[in-house]
C-alpha cells in the first residue's frame, strides 16, 4: 500500500487514487516546492521506474531537446501565473522512444482558499500529432489551391505576409482578403500570443518544422477569436521553401467552453473533461456503475440523480454496425483483463446524431479479496473523424477534376520540359505519361511550330500575363493536331518565373472545317468569275450587229438555260466529278423527244469545267439541228456516240455526233459563234481536235481528244 502524502489530496483518497491509477494518462500531484507527492501508474510506467523514484524523477532530464527550452520556460509562468495552464513537447519514456505528451496543470487550494501545490494530467498525443504532420505534409500543395472549405487557410510568404487566404478564414479573422493581402500574420495576432508564435513560426522557415498551436486573433472589430493553426512550409519541386500554409479552425466557443468549465467544476473533474475524457466504471458482478456527468452528455442520455449507468445501456448506443465488435473488446476486458482502445460510431438516445467516439477501458485487479472493477473513459472524435473524411473527400474531389478534365492541363520548367499532365494530354497525343514527363515540348513539335512557341514564351518574360495561340503538335502516330493554348507563367515571392501552367483545347477539326470553308469560298469565287466570263462570251456573240434582236434574244437565252442546266446538275453533285451521259441528256431534253436522239457510250465521270464546254457545246448543236437540220423535221434523227480508246499511251475519248433524216445540208459561208465554239472551245477544253463536216445527208461532228483528266 503506497503510502499517503503529507498533504490533502484534490478529493477523497482511495476515490482519487482509484480514478487516477486507472486512467490511461499520466496524473500527478505537487507540491509548493514542487515535489510530487503522488503520481499514477500510467506515470510510473512512462518513466520505468520505481514509484518512489518516480516522486523524485527530474523530468527535465526526458525533454526533447529542441522543446526544453520553451517547456521549461512555460511551465515556470505557468506557475509563477497561479493559473491553469497547458504544455505540449516531446519527452522520452522508458522504451527510449520520443512521445507527445500534452499536459494540462491546475492549481490546487485548500479550504481557505491558499495555494498549496498543482495537480496535472498529461495524454499521449503521438499518434494523433504525428498523423497530423504527416497529412498536413502531404496536403500543403492542394491546400494552397481550396478557396472554400469548413476550415481557413492562409498562405504567408517567409517573412509573414499574406499571400493566400480564402473565404472562411476572411470569415474567422474578421479581415477582408484585400485587407489582409496588405498585412501580416504578427499585426492580427494578440500581442500576447506573439511570444510564443514566432519561435515557432521561425524555426518552421528556419528547419522546416511543422506545428500546431492555438492562439488568439484580432479582429477588424477589435473582438477576439480563438483559433487553433496547424501550420506547414510549403516547398519547390527542388526543396526550397517559399511560404508557409496555415490551416485554421475557429476554437472560440470551446474554449470559452473550457473556461467556463474551469471555474464551475471541482478539480479532479475539471482535470478530466479539459482533457475530453468521459469516465465511467463497472462492477463486474452487477455490470453497473458510476458515470461522469459528462458521459450521459456524451451519449445523449438525461443526466441522474445516482450518476449511474450500465453495460447494456452503452451497448445499447453503439451503432449496429460496430456493435458487436465493440462488445467483443469490452467482455474481452473483463474476462480476461485485456486493456483495450477503440474507435466506434454511436447514435445519441436524444437525437439519434451519430457520433464517434474513442474509448480506453482496463480492468483493475486487487491484491486482497476485493473484487476486480473496470475503468473506462471515451472521448469525442467525431470532429477530427469529419476533418479526415473531408480532406479525403476534397483531395478526391481536386484530383477528379484534374483527371476527368477534357481540356489539356500541362506544366512544365523554364526550360520547356514538361512536369505535369492530365490524362487528356496522354490520351489525345498518344504518348505514354512517362514518355512525356521529363521530355522538351520541342519532341513534340515541328520546328516552325515550337519556335511560334517560343516567341509567346519570350513575351511572357519580358511583359508577363498571358498568352494564347494557336500552334500544331504531333501525335505519336504521325497526325498532326492543332491546339488553341493559352498559358501562364508561376511566380515566385520575389515576383521570378519558376514554372509555366498551360490550359489547351483541341481545335483540330474546327480548323480544318474552317480551312476547307475557305477553299470553298476560294473555288466559288474562282467559278463566278469563269461563269461571268462564259456569259460575257455568249452576250457579245449572240447580240451581234447583224443578228435581229429577237433572234438574238433567243439564243442568248437558249445558251444562258444550257448553261443553267449545266451549272445545276453540278450544284446537285457539289462540284465534283459528274456524269457524260448525264450532260449530255440535260443539254439535249429541251430540243426534243428523247426516242429521237440514240445515245450509246460509257458513263464517264468528268471534272466541271469540261462539263460546262461540253454542255454548251451540245445546246449549240442542238439549236442548229433544230432550225437547219435533222430536228426541223419530224423524221429526223440524232445519234451521239463516244468511247474510251485504249492504246498505246494516255486513254482518249471519240465522240461523234452525227444528223439523219433532215433537209440536205450545204456548207455555210461564214461560220457562226457556235460552230466556232465548238470547234475551238471545246477542242481547247478538251485539249484535242473537234471537227465539224456539213456532209448532204446531215451536219457531223467528231471529237478526238485525250480522255479528260478526271474521267473515269
Amino acid at each position: 500500500m503506497i503510502e499517503a502524502p503529507a498533504e490533502p489530496l484534490p478529493v477523497g483518497e482511495d476515490e482519487f487514487r482509484l480514478i487516477a491509477d486507472s486512467a490511461p494518462v499520466a496524473v500527478w500531484v505537487t507540491r509548493l516546492d514542487r515535489r510530487r507527492s503522488f503520481v499514477n501508474r500510467a506515470y510510473v510506467a512512462f518513466l520505468g521506474v520505481s514509484y518512489a523514484e518516480a516522486l523524485e524523477f527530474d523530468w527535465r532530464r526526458i525533454i526533447h531537446p529542441d522543446d526544453a527550452a520553451r517547456l521549461l520556460a512555460e511551465s515556470v509562468a505557468g506557475e509563477v501565473s497561479l493559473q491553469t495552464f497547458e504544455l505540449e513537447g516531446r519527452y522520452r519514456n522508458a522504451e527510449g522512444e520520443w512521445r507527445w505528451l500534452h499536459s494540462t496543470s491546475q492549481p490546487r487550494r485548500d479550504a481557505e482558499g491558499r495555494h498549496i501545490g498543482f495537480i496535472g494530467v498529461a495524454h499521449d498525443v503521438t499518434e494523433a500529432k504525428t498523423a497530423e504532420l504527416a497529412l498536413r505534409e502531404r496536403e500543403a500543395q492542394l491546400s494552397a489551391f481550396i478557396s472554400q472549405t469548413t476550415a481557413g487557410f492562409a498562405q504567408v510568404d517567409l517573412e509573414g505576409r499574406f499571400t493566400l487566404v480564402n473565404d472562411r478564414f476572411c470569415d474567422i479573422t474578421g479581415w477582408s482578403q484585400e485587407a489582409l493581402m496588405g498585412m501580416t500574420m504578427q499585426q492580427i495576432t494578440h500581442p500576447d500570443d506573439l511570444v510564443r508564435n514566432v519561435p515557432l513560426f521561425e524555426r518552421a522557415v528556419r528547419d522546416g518544422t511543422p506545428y500546431t498551436h492555438e492562439k488568439r486573433y484580432i479582429r477588424r472589430d477589435g473582438g477576439i477569436v480563438w483559433v487553433n493553426n496547424s501550420v506547414a512550409v510549403i516547398r519547390r519541386a527542388n526543396g526550397e521553401p517559399f511560404g508557409v500554409l496555415a490551416v485554421t479552425l475557429d476554437v472560440t466557443q470551446r474554449r470559452e467552453s473550457e473556461e467556463a468549465l474551469r471555474k464551475s467544476e471541482e478539480t479532479l473533474r475539471l482535470a478530466t473533461e479539459t482533457a475530453g475524457m468521459a469516465t465511467w466504471e463497472l462492477d463486474l458482478e452487477t455490470m453497473e456503475g458510476a458515470w461522469s456527468p459528462n458521459r450521459f452528455d456524451l451519449l445523449g442520455m438525461a443526466r441522474r440523480p445516482d450518476a449511474r449507468g450500465s453495460f447494456e445501456e452503452w451497448i445499447e448506443r453503439v451503432h449496429p454496425a460496430d456493435r458487436e465488435r465493440t462488445r467483443e473488446a469490452a467482455l474481452c476486458c473483463f474476462t480476461e483483463g485485456v486493456p483495450y482502445t477503440i474507435e466506434y460510431r454511436i447514435l445519441r438516445a436524444d437525437d439519434g446524431a451519430e457520433r464517434w467516439l474513442q474509448s480506453h477501458g482496463n480492468r483493475i485487479d486487487y491484491g486482497d479479496s476485493r473484487p476486480s472493477r473496470f475503468v473506462g473513459v471515451s472521448f469525442d472524435v467525431t470532429a477530427r473523424k469529419r476533418a479526415e473524411d473531408e480532406l479525403r473527400e476534397s483531395e478526391t474531389r481536386f484530383r477528379t477534376i484534374f483527371e476527368q478534365a477534357n481540356d489539356f492541363l500541362i506544366t512544365t520548367t523554364l526550360d520547356n520540359r514538361v512536369t505535369s499532365v492530365n490524362p487528356a494530354v496522354v490520351e489525345a497525343i498518344g504518348y505514354d505519361e512517362g514518355e512525356i514527363l521529363g521530355h522538351s515540348i520541342a519532341e513534340f513539335m515541328d520546328p516552325d511550330q515550337f519556335a511560334i512557341s517560343m516567341d509567346a514564351f519570350n513575351r511572357k518574360l519580358q511583359h508577363g500575363g498571358s498568352t494564347r495561340l494557336t500552334v500544331r503538335l504531333r501525335a505519336k502516330d504521325g497526325r498532326e493536331l492543332i491546339w488553341e493554348v493559352n498559358s501562364r507563367l508561376s511566380l515566385d515571392d520575389q515576383g521570378q518565373p519558376v514554372a509555366l501552367h498551360a490550359i489547351g483545347r483541341d481545335m483540330t477539326e474546327a480548323k480544318r472545317a474552317e480551312a476547307h470553308l475557305r477553299l470553298l469560298i476560294d473555288e466559288l469565287n474562282h467559278r463566278v468569275k469563269n461563269t461571268l466570263a462564259i456569259v460575257q462570251g455568249i452576250a457579245q456573240q449572240s447580240f451581234k450587229d447583224d443578228v435581229p434582236p429577237r433572234q438574238a434574244r433567243a439564243a442568248f437565252e437558249g445558251r444562258l438555260a444550257a448553261l443553267s442546266e449545266a451549272h445545276n446538275l453540278l450544284t446537285r453533285e457539289y462540284w465534283s466529278l459528274v456524269s457524260m451521259r448525264q450532260i449530255i441528256e440535260d443539254a439535249l431534253r429541251p430540243h426534243g423527244e428523247a426516242c429521237r436522239f440514240a445515245l450509246d457510250g460509257p458513263d464517264l465521270m468528268i471534272l466541271p469545267k469540261t462539263a460546262i464546254s461540253l454542255a454548251l457545246a451540245i445546246h449549240e448543236l442542238a439549236t442548229n439541228a433544230v432550225k437547219h437540220g435533222a430536228l426541223s423535221r419530224p423524221e429526223g434523227r440524232i445519234a451521239v456516240r463516244w468511247q474510251r480508246l485504249r492504246a498505246e499511251g494516255p486513254a482518249r475519248l471519240s465522240m461523234r455526233w452525227e444528223e439523219a433524216g433532215g433537209p440536205a445540208v450545204s456548207a455555210p459561208s461564214r461560220r457562226g459563234f457556235g460552230t466556232r465554239m465548238i470547234e475551238r472551245g471545246l477542242a481547247a477544253e478538251l485539249g484535242g481536235s473537234v471537227k465539224i463536216e456539213f456532209r448532204p445527208e446531215g451536219l457531223v461532228c467528231v471529237v478526238d481528244a485525250p480522255l479528260p483528266e478526271g474521267a473515269e
